[in-house]
């Protein structure tokens, strides 16, 4: 994936650029950490959660998650770069890929007691509009869903990359997460699961 997550955050704090970085682990998912003042950030929500700063937020929105390849199609003179990853990273994501229930070592040591609606690895699309926390499994997407958030018309679909995403009908996206199901719950508790209505 050209990106591991579908939120973009401004770095900047009371009107001052702040520079952010991989810190810690809390319920599975990265907390961020700014060099100026040691504050950690989620790294989803943009709020400051332990720290100097505890309590701001950072300005985000929502980007679209892609891979290179669809990337390259809509744009054949994109320049792509691949950092090396680290043995440790490799030997992760072959973990991963042979296990897909597995955790990394230390993952789950910060994780509380997981939302059991859904399994844990469950990957879809997490909305986040108005005060509506809702998630949809990618397997009940298939051909599309046709939602209501707030009164507004939201379409769910998956695109050409296999990628989830949401579009509210004026062409506009909300802030939306395309990840695994304890990411989710763990970051809204509240959050609602999408069901196929009764016919």
């Amino acid at each position: 994936m050209v990106c591991n997550s579908s939120v973009g955050l401004t770095p900047v704090v009371n009107g001052t650029v702040h520079h952010f970085g991989p810190e810690g682990l809390y319920n599975g998912l990265v907390l961020l950490m700014d060099g100026e003042t040691e504050t950690y950030w989620d790294h989803i929500t943009g709020e400051a959660v332990h720290g100097e700063l505890k309590g701001a937020k950072l300005d985000n929105w929502p980007i679209e998650m892609t891979n290179v390849e669809t990337a390259l199609k809509r744009e054949p003179d994109l320049s792509v770069y691949l950092s090396q990853p680290t043995l440790f990273g490799r030997l992760m994501v072959w973990a991963h890929q042979r296990f897909p229930t597995f955790f990394p070592p230390g993952f789950r040591g910060t994780m509380g007691e997981p939302d059991k609606r859904l399994p844990e690895m469950e990957i879809g699309l997490g909305v986040v509009a108005d005060d509506v926390r809702r998630y949809y499994r990618k397997a009940d997407i298939g051909a599309g869903i046709d939602d209501e958030i707030g009164g507004r018309s939201i379409a769910i679909r998956i695109g050409e990359d296999s990628v989830p995403f949401a579009k509210w009908d004026d062409g506009t996206r909300p802030l939306q997460l395309f990840t695994r199901w304890y990411g989710f719950s763990y970051t809204f508790p509240d959050c609602e699961i999408w069901e196929e209505p009764l016919r």
